[in-house]
């Protein structure tokens, strides 16, 4: 007489966010890893290698001063418009260019994403690691042409690396969330550049904070959590004085929502990623 097992095969649950900050941690040299591997093909065949994290800034640059320097005025910032765009620039073209590659990290990686396991958001958060090598030259490019333009340079210069972590975070949240998007929903891979170009004109880069009136800057600083963000590098680095830290604080808080919620939209939408990608 033969007995009948009964097998039960569950689903394996989604890990505890703990838990996938421990596997993270448990990853970082892949993260390292990944990032190195990006800074090396991004700039393997390029003629003028690095020199793009200059030409970029400078290119926008010439781009805002031609069409809005007679224009926008940055009051009270006793500071001529180009040092005071080019501040909020340097900043903002990392920014940009962490979300683009970090979305489309895991595409780019499918090949290896189906073959070895490794913590996912590996691949993403290298990509915004990897885009740091261009922050760091643009702001030794401001610090050396800044006084030319007329910057007024303080130790406050020193806020650079907070701030610089403060912009990761939000990055890193973005890119995740868009990330996961795009392997499912390939159309958003091509709206993403459309989305980024209208959020550069939807924040304080072209044109100061002060230019919105102060009883919505808070709201502004919430809903465009790189608003305080890029007002406070602007200050820093051109104006040479403190961050507005009411209004840094709210686009810190807005920044940490955002990555711990494109983080949460990540590992929701992970399981099928070597599936579909």
């Amino acid at each position: 007489m033969h007995t009948m097992t009964e097998l039960v095969i569950e689903s394996r649950r989604r890990p505890s966010l703990a838990c996938g900050l421990r596997e993270l941690w448990a990853f970082r040299d892949v993260v390292w890893a990944f990032a190195e591997r990006n800074v090396r093909l991004k700039y393997k065949q390029a003629v003028l290698g690095v020199a793009w994290a200059i030409i970029q800034p400078l290119a926008f640059l010439a781009i805002f001063v031609a069409l809005f320097g007679r224009v926008v005025s940055v009051s009270g910032a006793g500071v001529p418009y180009p040092a005071a765009a080019l501040a909020a620039l340097v900043p903002w073209m990392f920014l940009q260019t962490a979300v683009s590659f970090g979305a489309q990290s895991l595409l780019m990686d499918s090949a290896l994403l189906r073959k070895v396991y490794f913590a996912r958001e590996a691949a993403v958060l290298g990509a915004v690691l990897g885009s740091s090598l261009d922050f760091a030259i643009g702001v030794g490019m401001l610090l050396v042409l800044g006084p030319i333009l007329g910057a007024h340079l303080s130790w406050y210069v020193l806020a650079v690396a907070p701030l610089w972590l403060v912009l990761m975070l939000l990055a890193s949240g973005l890119a995740m969330a868009a990330g996961a998007l795009i392997v499912y929903y390939r159309d958003f891979r091509y709206a993403l550049p459309l989305l980024i170009q209208l959020w550069l004109f939807a924040s304080p880069v072209a044109y100061p904070m002060s230019a919105v009136p102060a009883q919505w800057r808070t709201v502004y600083a919430i809903l465009n959590p790189a608003a305080g963000i890029l007002d406070a590098f602007r200050r820093t680095l051109a104006q040479g004085g403190p961050p507005n830290l009411a209004l840094l604080a709210v686009s810190g808080a807005a920044s940490l929502a955002v990555a711990l919620g494109g983080y949460l939209v990540f590992k929701s939408m992970e399981r099928g990623f070597a599936d579909v990608v």
